[in-house]
């Protein structure tokens, strides 16, 4: 006979063991079979992924395809080009062979003059290496070693005080970079602590929105949202009046340069008139000018020819050449010399070759002798004095011109690299106090750029908080935790203090 008491045992480990079994079979042959829904909320929320489309990038461009290579429009600029400068070789030749041909059938007077060669000797070393090959003597050889000698002591002394100058301006410039360096420790704090302060202000005013989003007091809402949200993240209300004054400023300024412009353009104007003005009664009074010598030539030549000296003839010959005179002017200024009509004729030849060239051939003494090599020498330095002396010392002048100049010179010299080095040295000094003053006044421009980087990173992680909150799929554990997160992002996140 069964025991009662171990068989409702056995019957309360069947009923035990049932619903296991029942749960491992529903698992592995009824749930298992099915795709489960598994929830990216709590990943959502730890790394702080915004849902809303207006923080999405923009959809990317399409492919260009004018972008891609082209052989013919790549060799087309280069073809281009090739054929421009080809014609243009061709029409530089074609210039040149018109220019030849009517060279060959242009008259000797309307030809350009030729031209003498002049060489020019500016430096002392080569005057010295000069006169010592044409007249290898003692003294030209001599003078010329003194020349030489003084080049290098000049090069040597100029290198010397240039090195002085550049090596005292690169410490003057070091100690100067020492000193902004030090007074730039007090800049880089402010801006530091400034971008201190405004993460501190932003956890502040966010960890007081987010208490009052999930443990609602009372509080007055605007659209939805509390006061502490809309003041923070939409901006300080504008003050109409200092808005106002600042567009009546803005006004006031561009009617003063509407001003400015205006009488610049009147003035301009103005200046305009009065110099077309200047420009007709300057051509008036040259008019009025030539009228009169034209008069009072003519009035010599008349007296001449009323004279009748043939000897006046070539001056008669000038003034008709000054006034170009025509043909029936010259024969009858000349007709009471009684001159035949080939000499008439030759006058008359030499006037219309004055109307006809406008080209004259230098005096000889400015421009020398046409196809001759003519060499002359332009100095002006002290070692032309240093090889006067040497070659003539028996003259007590040269020596005391040469000292004279020389120490001169050296005295100019040093004062202006004295001058230059100075006032180099201020410059760098009043450049390193204008980058102070700079770097001063971009510490609040450089907080104001922290803060609107920062607002732009945080702003989307606000409205996703906001746009969860609304709607009421979180519990308040989890808001916390995601309101957790945005702080750490606002305190750790992009942009970094430290950069």
């Amino acid at each position: 006979m069964i025991n009662p008491t171990k068989q409702t045992k056995q019957v309360k480990k069947s009923n035990e063991l049932n619903p296991t079994l029942k749960g491992v079979l529903l698992n592995n042959f009824i749930k298992n079979s099915q795709t489960p829904n598994l929830s990216f909320d709590e990943i959502q929320d730890s790394l702080l992924i915004c849902e809303d489309q207006k923080y999405s990038p923009s959809p990317s461009l399409k492919k260009d395809e004018k972008a891609s290579f082209d052989i013919k429009k790549a060799m087309k600029p280069l073809l281009i080009g090739t054929g421009v400068v080809l014609a243009g070789c061709f029409g530089i030749s074609a210039v040149l062979k018109k220019s030849s041909q009517r060279l060959l059938e242009t008259k000797s007077f309307e030809q350009l003059p030729d031209l003498a060669i002049n060489m020019n000797i500016q430096e002392e070393p080569q005057f010295a290496i000069y006169r010592a090959i044409r007249d290898p003597n003692y003294r030209n050889i001599l003078g010329a070693t003194g020349v030489f000698l003084m080049s290098g002591i000049t090069i040597a002394c100029k290198n010397f005080v240039d090195g002085a100058k550049e090596i005292w301006l690169k410490k003057r410039g070091a100690d100067i970079e020492r000193d902004l360096q030090e007074n730039l420790i007090e800049v880089e704090k402010n801006s530091f602590s400034g971008k201190l302060q405004t993460v501190n202000e932003m956890l502040k005013n966010n960890m007081k929105y987010f208490e009052n989003v999930i443990n609602p007091k009372q509080t007055n809402k605007t659209n939805g949202l509390p006061d502490v949200f809309n003041v923070f993240f939409k901006g300080m209300p504008k003050k109409q009046p200092e808005e106002n004054t600042c567009n009546k400023n803005k006004n006031k300024s561009d009617l003063k340069y509407l001003l400015a412009i205006g009488g610049i353009i009147a003035g301009g104007l103005l200046l305009g008139k009065l110099s077309i003005d200047n420009i007709k009664k300057t051509a008036k009074l040259s008019d009025e000018f030539a009228n009169k010598y034209a008069d009072r030539t003519i009035e010599a030549i008349k007296e001449m020819a009323d004279k009748g000296n043939k000897e006046d003839i070539p001056t008669m010959i000038e003034l008709l050449k000054s006034i170009c005179a025509k043909p029936d002017f010259v024969k009858d200024a000349v007709k009471k010399y009684n001159l035949p009509e080939d000499e008439i004729k030759s006058i008359i030849g030499k006037v219309e070759e004055t109307k006809k060239t406008i080209f004259s051939d230098a005096p000889v003494a400015l421009g020398g002798i046409p196809k001759k090599i003519q060499y002359y020498c332009y100095i002006n330095e002290d070692r032309g004095h240093l090889y006067n002396w040497i070659l003539n010392p028996q003259n007590k002048f040269t020596k005391y011109i040469f000292l004279a100049f020389t120490a001169t010179s050296a005295t100019g010299y040093l004062f202006k690299q004295g001058m230059n080095a100075a006032k180099e040295a201020t410059v760098m000094n009043e450049n390193a106090k204008t980058e102070l003053n700079l770097r001063k006044k971009l510490v609040d421009v450089e907080i104001a750029n922290f803060k609107a980087k920062k607002e732009s990173a945080v702003n989307p992680l606000i409205d996703n908080f906001t746009k969860q909150a609304n709607e009421n799929k979180k519990s308040k554990e989890e808001l916390k935790g995601l309101a957790d997160n945005i702080l750490a992002e606002i305190k750790n996140g992009p942009p970094y203090v430290y950069t």
